[in-house]
C-alpha cells in the first residue's frame, strides 16, 4: 500500500472516509424526505437532476479554479459550508411543512457544494504521492468514499427510524464539521502552484475546453461518460420508488438499497487497487459498460428486497469501476499542471445526469418502475456496443492480459 507511506495522503484519505459517510446518510434522509411529502416520479427525477445540474454549470470552473487556488482551503470551505447548509437544512426539517420546491432547491446547493469538492480533492490525491502510486491512491480513496458512503446509508436509514429526519440533517451537519478539521490541518506541496506567472483565469477556463477537442483520448472517455451518465447512473432516481412501490419497503429498507450499492463500489475499487499498472484499463472499462446495462436489467425484474440488493452490489460495483477507470484514464492523459481540469471536464461531463433523471421520471410516471430500468438498461448495452465498435482500443485483446 504504497500511498500509505505519505501522511498527507493518510490524512486526506480519513477527510475522504468521513465525508463520504455524510454523503451516504444524506441521499437517503433526501430521498426519504421526498418520499414523505408525497414527490411524484417525476419530481423525484427532478430532485436527482437538480443535483447533478451544477457540473453543467461549474465543472470547468471548478476544475480550473482547483489547479489555481489552495487546494485544502478549498475543501476547508467546501466542508465547512456543508455543515451549514445541513445544520440549517436539519432545522427547516424540523418545522415541518416542506414544500417539493424547497428539497430541490437544498439538493441544487449540496450539489453545488461537491463539485467545487471533487476536482481539487481527486487532484489534491495525485498531490500527496508519486505519479507511479497515482492510480492506486485515487483507487484507495475511492475505496474509502465507497465503504463510507455505504455505512452511512445504511446509519441515515437507522438514525430516521430513531432521531427523524431533522436529527438525521443535524448529525450530518456535525460529520462535515469533522471533515473540516481534518483538511483544515492539512498541508501539502501543490506543483501546480508555482512561481510562473499563471495565465488569466478566463484562458485557463479556455484550456480546460480544449482538452475535449485537442485530446482523442479525452474526447472518447467523455462521450462514453456522457452516455453512461444518462442511462445507467439514472437508475439511482428509481430506488425511492422502487423501494416503495415495487417491494414495498420502509426507511431502512431504501437505506439497505443504497447501502448495497456503495458496498458494491468499495469491492470494484479495491480490486481495482491492486491491478497492476501495466494491465490497460481501457478494456477493463468497455466491459464494465456492458455488465453494467445487463444489471439493470436484471434489476427490473427483482421483486423482494434481498434479491434486488444483491443485484445492486453489481450495479454499485459497476457504477464505481466505470468512475475510476474514467477518472483515471482522464488524467493520465493530460499534463501534470492540468490535471484539475482534466476532473473539472469529468464533472462537467456528470452534467448530462439531470438528462438522465429526468428521462427516468417520465418513464416511470409513464410506465412504471421496471419497465423505466429495462428501456435504460437497453439503451447503455447499445451505448457500450457502440464504444467498442468505434473505439478498437476499448477491445480484449491480448495486449489487455498480463504477460
Amino acid at each position: 500500500m504504497t500511498p500509505f507511506r505519505s501522511s498527507a495522503f493518510r490524512q486526506l484519505w480519513c477527510s475522504s472516509l468521513i465525508t463520504s459517510v455524510g454523503q451516504g446518510m444524506e441521499r437517503t434522509a433526501t430521498a426519504w424526505l421526498a418520499l414523505q411529502i408525497g414527490a411524484s416520479a417525476f419530481e423525484i427525477g427532478l430532485i436527482f437532476a437538480v443535483r447533478m445540474l451544477p457540473s453543467l454549470l461549474f465543472g470547468l470552473a471548478a476544475g480550473t479554479i482547483a489547479d489555481r487556488a489552495d487546494r485544502p482551503r478549498q475543501l476547508l470551505a467546501v466542508a465547512g459550508l456543508a455543515a451549514l447548509l445541513m445544520a440549517l437544512f436539519g432545522w427547516f426539517v424540523g418545522k415541518g411543512g416542506l414544500q417539493i420546491w424547497q428539497v430541490v432547491a437544498f439538493s441544487f446547493v449540496a450539489g453545488c457544494l461537491q463539485v467545487f469538492d471533487t476536482p481539487a480533492r481527486q487532484a489534491l490525491i495525485m498531490d500527496t504521492v508519486e505519479r507511479n502510486s497515482a492510480a492506486q491512491a485515487l483507487a484507495l480513496n475511492a475505496l474509502a468514499a465507497r465503504f463510507a458512503s455505504a455505512f452511512g446509508a445504511l446509519g441515515g436509514g437507522l438514525m430516521i427510524a430513531s432521531l427523524g429526519l431533522s436529527g438525521c440533517y443535524l448529525a450530518i451537519a456535525a460529520i462535515y464539521g469533522l471533515a473540516a478539521l481534518l483538511v483544515g490541518t492539512l498541508r501539502v506541496a501543490q506543483e501546480h502552484r508555482g512561481t510562473a506567472a499563471q495565465p488569466p483565469f478566463s484562458h485557463a477556463f479556455r484550456d480546460a475546453a480544449r482538452l475535449l477537442l485537442d485530446i482523442p483520448a479525452v474526447r472518447v472517455l467523455i462521450i462514453a461518460g456522457l452516455a453512461c451518465e444518462i442511462f445507467a447512473f439514472s437508475h439511482s432516481s428509481a430506488l425511492p420508488l422502487f423501494a416503495q412501490d415495487v417491494l414495498t419497503t420502509n426507511a431502512e429498507g431504501l437505506g439497505t438499497l443504497n447501502a448495497a450499492l456503495s458496498i458494491g463500489g468499495a469491492i470494484a475499487v479495491a480490486l481495482l487497487s491492486f491491478l497492476p499498472g501495466h494491465i490497460p484499463r481501457k478494456p477493463f472499462l468497455a466491459a464494465t459498460f456492458l455488465i453494467y446495462g445487463l444489471t439493470i436489467l436484471a434489476l427490473a425484474a427483482m421483486r423482494d428486497l434481498s434479491s434486488a440488493a444483491a443485484v445492486l452490489l453489481l450495479i454499485g460495483f459497476c457504477a464505481a469501476a466505470f468512475d475510476i477507470l474514467q477518472q483515471t484514464l482522464i488524467q493520465l492523459s493530460v499534463p501534470d499542471q492540468q490535471r484539475g481540469r482534466a476532473v473539472g471536464l469529468w464533472v462537467f461531463s456528470l452534467g448530462s445526469a439531470p438528462v438522465g433523471h429526468l428521462e427516468m421520471g417520465l418513464l416511470i410516471a409513464a410506465l412504471g418502475v421496471p419497465s423505466a430500468l429495462l428501456i435504460n438498461g437497453t439503451l447503455t448495452l447499445i451505448a457500450a456496443v457502440l464504444l467498442l465498435a468505434y473505439s478498437p482500443s476499448y477491445r480484449w485483446a491480448r495486449s489487455a492480459l498480463p504477460k
